[in-house]
């Protein structure tokens, strides 16, 4: 089976090298990985990832909500600019969480990301946490492709975004969900995708969560549909080419 960690951070990994974790994810199946940047300070390790790594790492540049409040004069058109000059590049990691930060930073920000995102259209790679009520002012908003990264929210906020046409990513944060089954079994199946948001929920405090972990994610979801786990890889695969590529 082959896999795509649709959210991954390697530029944030501590314990472990990045060349090692890429190395053990192309031999484990996971031959690609979109590289999430946080902050415009790690813009540029992200590029150098996807440089050096063209066949596997898809960057993706954005600001986290976060770090919404550090973005400095003229930011906007410096992502744009990063943007244009990586025609791979997705949008992102941008979106809105009510739990942490200035809710209405976040959102002037996440416009921005919303908007470059239609203008090249690229795809966009959300992250939303406790923030039901602001997202859906932005659904009518959003580009082509977007998809709602590490979902471990309720089950009825899925039918807006999957209304609004958004792919829902799944990680090891929704088999800790009490509605996880419900959830996981709402996605159509060319909505769904797989992502492990390494090097964090990693399974203990102490350890990093590495692409390793996409298999037994799967084995889980593919329970829980009640459907064969080839089937459904090869499904998330599609739709992962589907998202990034357009095919």
């Amino acid at each position: 089976m082959n896999f795509t960690d649709m959210h991954i951070h390697l530029q944030d990994y501590k314990l472990n090298c990045a060349t090692d974790i890429i190395a053990s994810a192309q031999a484990a199946g996971v031959c690609r990985m979109v590289c999430a940047a946080t902050a415009e300070t790690d813009w540029s390790a992200v590029a150098a990832l996807a440089d050096k790594y063209p066949q596997t790492v898809v960057p993706a540049y954005g600001v986290h909500p976060w770090y919404a409040e550090t973005t400095t004069s003229g930011w906007e058109h410096r992502l744009r600019k990063r943007l244009l000059s990586a025609p791979e590049a997705l949008v992102g990691e941008a979106g809105l969480d009510g739990l942490r930060g200035d809710l209405s930073i976040q959102k002037t920000v996440f416009a921005v990301h919303a908007q470059l995102a239609k203008e090249l259209r690229r795809p966009l790679v959300v992250h939303a946490v406790k923030a039901t009520a602001a997202l859906s002012v932005f659904l009518p908003q959003m580009p082509q492709k977007f998809m709602i990264h590490s979902f471990n929210g309720r089950p009825e906020h899925l039918p807006p975004i999957l209304k609004a046409g958004g792919y829902v990513s799944f990680s090891a944060s929704i088999l800790k969900n009490h509605h996880g089954q419900e959830i996981v079994r709402m996605v159509p199946e060319n909505r769904l995708l797989f992502e492990t948001d390494g090097p964090y929920q990693g399974p203990r405090k102490e350890t990093e969560q590495t692409p390793l972990f996409l298999p037994v994610l799967l084995k889980q979801l593919a329970f829980w549909r009640e459907e064969d786990p080839q089937k459904l890889s090869v499904a998330a695969e599609t739709n992962a080419k589907e998202f990034i590529y357009g095919k």
